[in-house]
């Protein structure tokens, strides 16, 4: 994952630790789902990883399927991995009566727009990220003086 953050240039946003990572995938509410590719003669090196989770669409009244990480390591691209990855997920979501399988790719990730592309993608040119983080979901959540709630 530190490798990911760092292709991505988000280093300056990465938190996880093992500590955290097993609380989000093995506490009492799995936050997400996780696959961990290893090759067959060595178990323990790590190929790729892919996480995944549900989301909702009001409008399909279906869940979906959504993939939050799929890193690859650099040796091992090229060889088909990825490919498998998307058809894997995608089965499961069609396994799981999803209505959908959506991400987001950087905009400036050639790469991987034209791989998703390839592989029967739509990248949705309307849609924009709307994200919250840190001071201001904190100044967001408190309510500012004189605020009352609606009647």
């Amino acid at each position: 994952m530190h490798e990911m953050a760092t292709f991505e240039q988000l280093l300056d946003t990465f938190r996880a630790t093992p500590a955290s990572l097993a609380r989000s995938f093995f506490g009492p509410e799995p936050a997400a789902h996780c696959l961990v590719i290893t090759p067959d003669d060595q178990p323990g090196q790590l190929v790729a990883y892919v996480m995944w989770f549900h989301n909702y669409s009001s409008f399909l009244d279906r869940r979906g399927l959504y993939l939050e990480d799929v890193y690859i390591t650099p040796g091992h691209r090229g060889r088909g991995l990825g490919g498998w990855v998307l058809r894997h997920l995608a089965a499961q979501a069609l396994e799981l009566g999803c209505g959908r399988f959506e991400w987001v790719v950087l905009d400036w990730n050639q790469n991987a727009i034209d791989f998703y592309r390839h592989h029967g993608a739509e990248v949705l040119p309307d849609w924009r990220i709307v994200r919250v983080t840190g001071d201001a979901l904190r100044r967001l959540a408190s309510p500012a003086s004189g605020d009352a709630a609606p009647h």
